[in-house]
């Protein structure tokens, strides 16, 4: 009898060993790397497959250490597209020293705190430096040809303006002052003109000034909405995106003609973020597909010539010997990898460099910056980091409780734990959207005793750390949702509409929104798809409430995988700052562990195997409470 219990208690864990293996041995598949899960286990960290750390404790979170980075996928075949059919793997090592001994420095716009600001790179050194820190964003660099200034965008006078900034005095002078908003600038290549993008009556447009007198020199062109645009070292010739309905292509404008050549020409595909080697004879840009981005090389002298496909990455910047095309990529909302491919082709291993912070466009010189460093920059680069934060550690026991919050929801309390940060997000929003878009919400806490679906029971709205945005805002047109996919996963960009709309709030819109209503309209494929694109790009202005949301510590969280079918897997509208906790772990800061589980008497057959009893016994079973 005692061999006969043993052998029955075995079976489960005899079935588990022979079944196991099987359904979880690597199986390879066309176009995809299989590792062994043993030593290199991967997940997908949104747009960027990498080795974790350790097993991340909320789907919200990616938890991969910098550099430590496996094999990604380049985009399938498009028999319909110039785009080449790919056949390589790209992976990346960590800041090689033969990249960081370059001479010359790089400059880039960094979002973090709220604000993008501009750091300074100089080759060599180990880390970067913060050279503007105001309470307004500046962004899109651009290096004069000789490197001594910088030409960027900025809020610093009330709307979005052009500024010089000179790199050995400090000195920043404006180049416009108009109301409309302007940005991308890029010189040309004697330093005499500017060739940048201004938004205009709900469209964008290229212009041309001249950087001494501030003088406009051209606007244009007419039918399409033109934007970042590049000029070429040879002189006669500026790249720019150009949209036409809702498709976008690699245009080039030839200032001798005055004729404008769609170079790219891909119906299927969105191209942007053009720019020209430094022999202006090839021209790099971006195209996202399946949720990762690469960047291509064209041939200007023959556009007919297929393009070649480099790496990963977007807004593409050429090294100045141009040996290097540097991209940027983003395995979520905080962090950047700087990743450097060789432009001569495909790269089985492109170098990285990490950033915190969220990085979206830099630019390269060859000249390096004086030793010793100008006067103005010494004090920056010795800037230390603030200290640790003395908050208790996160996830501590009955560490936090609910408090009242002042907004519209049904149940308006919020973890302790993150009140503070709630609240600062919620001022940095109204600041600068300039309406109160948290004061209400469809939901902040859900108590431990209110029912929910099956689906949601264990909501990260019951811990108190997440909430979920007013959807009614977009049915009333003050919040649009952007598809953002990173890798396998969908996820949605918010943006939300500026309560101004002269230009001095918020920036506007480059892509298109997702219509959730459109499943409604009776059209198969919208429902098949859970809706569709909006036919045209809202016009006004918009602020990044998901980037923004990310930088005071509450991330976004992917929609489920049927949620073309299922509504409320689409998840939009809720955001955790979940500090690294798994749910439990989150739960336990509020409630004791006698809050989950109640002796509750019940009548239990006791199994066989164990006791050779068939009489049924009355005990005190815990059960969760719903």
């Amino acid at each position: 009898m005692k061999f006969l219990r043993r052998f029955f208690f075995l079976i489960p864990i005899l079935l588990a060993v022979m079944i196991f293996p099987a359904a979880c041995s690597p199986t390879a598949a066309t176009g995809t790397v299989v590792l062994p899960s043993t030593l290199f286990p991967t997940e997908t960290c949104q747009g960027i497959l990498c080795t974790p750390v350790s097993q991340p404790q909320s789907s919200s979170a990616c938890n991969c250490e910098p550099g430590n980075v496996s094999a990604t996928p380049l985009p399938a075949a498009d028999k319909n597209t110039l785009t080449p059919s790919p056949s390589a793997f790209a992976a990346l090592q960590f800041t090689p020293p033969s990249l960081l001994s370059q001479q010359g420095m790089l400059a880039m716009a960094v979002h973090a705190n709220g604000h993008a600001n501009l750091w300074l790179w100089p080759m060599g050194l180990a880390n970067p430096i913060q050279i503007t820190d105001g309470s307004t964003d500046d962004r899109d660099p651009a290096f004069r040809p000789d490197g001594g200034a910088i030409a960027f965008a900025s809020q610093r006078g009330g709307n979005w303006d052009l500024y010089i900034l000179d790199l050995s005095s400090g000195q920043i002078e404006s180049l416009t002052t108009s109301a409309e908003f302007e940005g991308h600038p890029s010189w040309s290549p004697d330093s005499r003109q500017m060739v940048y993008e201004q938004y205009t009556n709900g469209h964008f447009a290229i212009n041309i000034r001249r950087v001494e007198d501030k003088t406009l020199m051209w606007q244009g062109p007419n039918g399409m909405d033109s934007m970042e645009p590049d000029w070429s070292p040879l002189a006669r010739s500026i790249s720019f995106t150009g949209r036409t309905g809702t498709h976008t292509d690699i245009y080039v404008f030839n200032l001798d003609t005055q004729t404008i050549t769609d170079l790219t020409n891909t119906p299927d595909l969105d191209e942007r973020d053009s720019a020209f080697s430094p022999d202006g004879k090839s021209l790099a840009y971006s195209v996202e597909q399946n949720g990762y981005t690469w960047i291509y090389t064209l041939s200007i002298d023959n556009p007919s010539k297929k393009p070649t496909l480099i790496g990963q990455g977007a807004a593409p910047e050429w090294s100045p010997d141009g040996k290097w095309i540097q991209g940027t990529a983003q395995p979520d909302l905080l962090h950047s990898y700087l990743l450097f491919s060789p432009s001569v082709g495909q790269s089985l291993s492109p170098a990285a460099l990490w950033i915190s912070g969220r990085v979206d466009r830099a630019t390269w010189t060859s000249v390096a910056l004086p030793n010793p460093l100008p006067a103005w920059i010494l004090p920056l680069a010795s800037t230390k980091p603030a200290p640790p934060s003395t908050m208790p550690p996160a996830g501590t026991p009955l560490s936090a409780q609910l408090v009242n919050v002042d907004v519209n929801a049904s149940d308006p309390r919020l973890s302790s734990a993150v009140l503070q940060r709630f609240q600062a997000l919620r001022g940095a929003v109204k600041q600068q959207a300039g309406w109160d878009f948290l004061g209400t919400l469809d939901s902040a806490a859900i108590g431990i005793d209110t029912p929910m679906p099956p689906k949601e029971t264990l909501s990260w709205l019951r811990t108190g750390r997440a909430f979920a945005v007013s959807r009614a805002a977009v049915s009333k047109g003050w919040l649009v949702v952007v598809p953002d996919p990173a890798g396998p996963r969908d996820y949605w960009r918010l943006f939300v509409r500026a309560a101004e709309q002269d230009g001095s709030q918020g920036d506007p819109l480059r892509y298109l929104p997702w219509d959730f209503d459109a499943r409604t309209s009776g059209t198969p494929s919208a429902l098949d798809n859970g809706g569709r694109f909006y036919a045209d790009i809202p016009t006004g202005y918009f602020i990044d409430f998901t980037q923004l949301a990310a930088e005071f510590g509450f991330e976004r969280i992917p929609s489920e995988p049927d949620w073309r079918t299922y509504y409320f897997g689409i998840n939009y509208w809720e955001f955790i700052c979940a500090d690294g906790l798994d749910w439990s772990t989150a739960m336990d800061e509020l409630y004791p562990p006698s809050a989950f589980i109640t002796p509750t008497p019940t009548h239990t057959l006791t199994a066989w195997w164990y006791q050779p009893s068939k009489t049924p016994t009355a005990t005190p079973t815990p059960t969760t409470a719903p």
